[in-house]
């Protein structure tokens, strides 16, 4: 005989319904639209636009004491390797970005808590290449 389920009684076991959404994927509540947050504090916009100032920053003193080579060079290297290729089984860090930016000596979140896109799956490397490439 199945008991009757009053306000003051929980089902425990197979029926009760434990739906626990992933809060670092999800966020923190997910029934708020784009259009009503907001910034959770004054400096989360400085700390998001601090990255694009000191680049600007770092172009100006490289075209104020070398000339105006060297920003553009810079800029060219940047844009070389973001094409740069990658074998579809490993994980796509961009070192030598990180190399030229100067993120390679700082510790972010990206760098210990991988976002779901990049995870590393481990596959028949051979298999996966010619995938890629239209072969299979």
């Amino acid at each position: 005989m199945d008991k009757p389920i009053s306000k003051d009684t929980c089902p425990i076991g197979v029926e009760a319904n434990y739906d626990v959404k992933d809060a670092m994927l999800f966020g923190v509540r997910k029934n708020r639209t784009l259009d009503s947050l907001t910034t959770a504090h004054p400096l989360e916009v400085a700390l998001i636009k601090h990255s694009q100032k000191q680049e600007e920053i770092d172009m100006r003193m490289l075209r104020t004491m070398q000339g105006l080579h060297a920003p553009i060079r810079l800029h060219m290297e940047k844009l070389a390797v973001k094409d740069i290729g990658h074998l579809p089984c490993l994980h796509r860090h961009n070192a030598m970005l990180d190399a030229l930016t100067g993120k390679d000596s700082t510790i972010e979140f990206e760098d210990f808590l991988n976002n779901q896109q990049d995870l590393e799956i481990m596959g028949q490397p051979h298999i996966m290449i010619e995938r890629q490439l239209g072969m299979l």
